[in-house]
């Protein structure tokens, strides 16, 4: 089967999705799920606006917004390279950390963005990690986290 290629639109929000390689629950360790926050705010300062993220114990969850050029390709390059380079040294291992490619969405208007972030938000509340998505330290839901929802709207 023939590889799907992404483009880019300008000012245009995806929701993206990556898991780990097998579906390994590396982001349970919070020092692991703490390097994927990091690197979200880094792409954020550099790359893209992010509007929404959640990091799951063997996936991530991002709403990103590239800008100035950026594809959402290259966001998630950034972000997946980053974090297995550190989380490989920390846990002493080699090997993929991810899984190959993600899975991405437009985001087609303002009624779908909301659902998406609400979506993203309670996503460690359906796992029955937490009662309230404010509650998990690892989401944009948690309170203090900087994101970008109302830059983008």
């Amino acid at each position: 089967m023939a590889t799907l290629h992404r483009f880019l639109l300008d000012n245009q929000c995806y929701h993206v999705v990556s898991a780990t390689k097998d579906r390994v629950p590396i982001f349970s360790d919070p020092a692991c799920a703490s390097t994927v926050h990091a690197a979200i705010q880094f792409v954020r300062h550099e790359r893209a606006y992010v509007v929404a993220y959640v990091v799951m114990q063997d996936h991530l969850h991002a709403l990103l917004v590239p800008r100035d050029g950026t594809s959402i390709s290259q966001v998630m390059q950034s972000i997946k390279g980053y974090t297995a380079r550190l989380v490989n040294e920390q846990l002493e291992r080699r090997g993929p950390l991810w899984q190959r490619s993600f899975y991405d969405r437009m985001i087609r208007d303002e009624r779908q963005l909301l659902k998406t972030v609400e979506y993203v938000h309670m996503n460690p509340v359906m796992a029955g990690l937490v009662e309230n998505p404010e509650k998990y330290p690892f989401s944009s839901a948690c309170q203090g986290d900087l994101v970008d929802l109302d830059t983008f709207l």
